[in-house]
């Protein structure tokens, strides 16, 4: 994922996206690898260095795009505190989700 890609609102959604995902309630410790394919710590150092982050370009595409899938698709039941870290609502994160789906299968 190349933040650069994005504009300057969408890189801050995904900045949210990817702190929800690493520090926020929406997934249990013991979960969280089978979900995302990295360690908690892992997708917390991406969200750290965003939009600038040191991991591979696969472990970033991976965090941003589970973090992205998860946070809409898993029934965390967390719904109350999600404008607590992220300040779009569902459906404009599904819409920013597909776009970037879109740009990384043209890439």
């Amino acid at each position: 994922m190349e933040s650069n890609s994005l504009s300057s609102v969408e890189a801050a959604i995904v900045a949210q996206v990817l702190r929800a995902a690493a520090d926020g309630p929406f997934f249990p410790d013991w979960e969280f690898h089978t979900l995302f394919g990295l360690e908690r710590s892992e997708v917390r150092a991406i969200a750290d260095a965003w939009p600038e982050p040191t991991a591979s370009s696969e472990e970033v595409d991976r965090a941003v795009d589970n973090s992205l899938n998860n946070l809409l698709g898993y029934a965390h039941k967390k719904d109350s505190v999600w404008s607590e870290w992220i300040s779009v609502d569902r459906h404009q994160l599904e819409e920013l989700f597909h776009r970037l789906r879109r740009l990384r299968d043209k890439s």
